[in-house]
């Protein structure tokens, strides 16, 4: 692609499972090969190879660096390691368009039960990523720095998302502002529970690194990328993941040199490519932390023994997912806050239909559901990752 080409988001991995019973897993990485070093690239590619096998398993990637040593030095070009990572296998390994792809194997085997909410997809609002001090972009014309660096993340998060489902909300909002009626009602206008924030805290120049031997040239320098990620729960008003990044990289552009990360351009630089990993590893850490979190449809319709639900094609679901039916009350606690209480009932419902983000429900043993009603909750049972039933459409009466 030339550097003109309007907004580049940097090329992602490929995953496939491969039979559930055998436990194995399939996945490409890819990463720049840049300044002519391949080791670099190829230790980086197979990582995130790694990575992404392990998250699509629903285990920790916590031993990701344990395995990806062992990957690269054995000669054998496997590792054998204890509790969830089996065995790992390098399949294939080329260059191609300035990348380096490694493709690897890996038979996992977690050593914790699935939670029964992974099998589906969350959706996860992310709003405009934000840059804290935009006197700091100034040297390079880095203003756009923080929305497309939201862009970036967000295509990331789709490609290692099997838990999340990102959705971009283009107005900025304190969360930890809004009371239960406004959060409520921000849950039912957008169908998500979740919403993610994130605000670039430091794109400043450090001090000079080398020595300069050319008056007309300005000194090579560090300069920071600093991200701090949150995602918050709507529905119980808690922070569900905050962390912080840090990363600094050359920075050997002159200051009247603009490098709008728009382009391409942006994106090749050693700054650039460690914004890069940074917003890879945010995505990677989102996708871990939101998987076994709670996911709750909302009951929008009653008809006799029937309901609609919040949850669709797109969340994950299927013909023939079963949830328990919730009632859902609100009540003033001691501080006269309105707060949610929920009370699970014997009731099951069984999908019958589907849209993107509706289904109809029906009861299991044809009983009225004449106690639900719309703003009550259903919550999903137990399915298996590898089970994809037959959809049919919504259709209007």
């Amino acid at each position: 692609m030339s550097s003109s080409a309007k907004l580049w988001i940097p090329a992602l991995l490929g995953i496939s499972a491969l039979p559930a019973t055998a436990q194995w897993y399939e996945t490409t990485g890819r990463a720049m090969i840049r300044q002519g070093d391949e080791a670099t690239a190829r230790a980086q590619a197979t990582e995130d190879a790694v990575k992404r096998a392990l998250l699509f398993a629903g285990v920790s990637i916590r031993s990701v660096q344990q395995v990806t040593d062992g990957l690269l030095t054995q000669e054998s070009l496997q590792v054998e390691s204890s509790g969830e990572v089996q065995n790992v296998q390098l399949v294939s390994e080329m260059t191609r368009d300035g990348y380096f792809e490694v493709t690897i194997r890996a038979d996992i085997e977690p050593t914790e039960a699935i939670c029964p909410t992974m099998a589906y997809r969350k959706k996860l609002l992310i709003t405009p990523f934000r840059l804290a001090i935009p006197e700091q972009a100034i040297v390079g014309d880095l203003f756009n720095i923080g929305k497309v660096s939201g862009k970036v993340f967000s295509s990331k998060l789709e490609e290692v998302g099997h838990s999340s489902w990102p959705a971009a909300y283009n107005n900025p909002i304190d969360v930890t502002a809004l009371s239960y009626l406004e959060r409520k009602a921000l849950q039912q206008q957008l169908g998500a529970r979740y919403v993610l924030s994130a605000s670039i805290e430091d794109v400043s120049l450090g001090g000079t690194t080398g020595t300069n031997w050319t008056f007309w040239t300005d000194a090579d320098r560090d300069r920071y990328y600093h991200l701090q990620v949150q995602v918050f729960d709507l529905a119980e008003e808690r922070t569900v993941f905050s962390q912080k990044y840090q990363t600094t990289a050359l920075w050997s552009h002159r200051k009247s040199t603009n490098l709008d990360p728009d382009y391409f351009r942006f994106w090749e630089t050693p700054y650039g490519q460690a914004a890069e990993r940074i917003l890879n590893a945010a995505a990677m850490d989102v996708e871990e932390a939101i998987r076994c979190e709670p996911l709750q449809a909302e009951v929008i319709q009653v008809k006799q023994n029937q309901v609609l639900l919040s949850i669709g094609k797109a969340h994950g679901a299927s013909i023939g997912d079963t949830f328990k039916l919730v009632h859902r009350r609100e009540v003033p606690d001691s501080f006269g806050r309105i707060q949610p209480l929920l009370a699970v009932t014997e009731l099951t419902v069984k999908i019958t239909q589907l849209s993107s983000e509706a289904a109809w429900a029906e009861s299991v043993n044809a009983d009225l559901l004449a106690n639900i009603q719309a703003g009550d909750l259903a919550m999903p049972n137990r399915k298996p990752l590898d089970d994809f039933g037959d959809e049919a459409d919504i259709t209007e009466d």
